[in-house]
């Protein structure tokens, strides 16, 4: 499995354009050839695709409610080899909700901080805690 580097929630690099890529997380080898959860597997990169959408369009609760539909179809995922690759996925997953936090955050705080995305702010470090319990 190979992750995606320029995969990442910022505004300042946010694109709708997919340049070729097909899925934020590739399978580069797996000893069922990725056949026992492509079902799961589908699912979490459309919520991640969907995810990335939402929040360009600045529709940050959005955004975090299919990051948390994501996590909890990598929930789904059991089974001695592919336990590990779901907590793979839970840690990519992880980390795009750290990169919203880490942006909301900035919009939040200082001097030009933006009160109505406070609401979002609390979302997202609410649903990062619920990660974190899980893993």
């Amino acid at each position: 499995m190979k992750e995606m580097k320029g995969w990442i929630f910022s505004r300042t690099k946010a694109s709708r354009e997919r340049n070729g890529e097909s899925e934020p997380i590739q399978f580069v080898s797996c000893q069922f050839n990725g056949s026992r959860c492509v079902h799961q597997r589908n699912k979490i990169n459309q919520c991640l695709f969907k995810s990335h959408d939402s929040f360009i369009d600045k529709e940050y609760d959005d955004s975090i409610e299919e990051l948390k539909a994501a996590y909890t179809e990598t929930l789904e995922i059991s089974g001695s080899p592919c336990a590990n690759c779901a907590q793979l996925f839970r840690h990519r997953i992880t980390q795009s909700m750290e990169q919203i936090h880490g942006e909301l955050e900035r919009m939040t705080t200082g001097f030009f901080r933006w009160d109505c995305h406070k609401p979002s702010y609390e979302l997202a470090s609410t649903t990062i805690n619920e990660f974190r319990e899980n893993t």
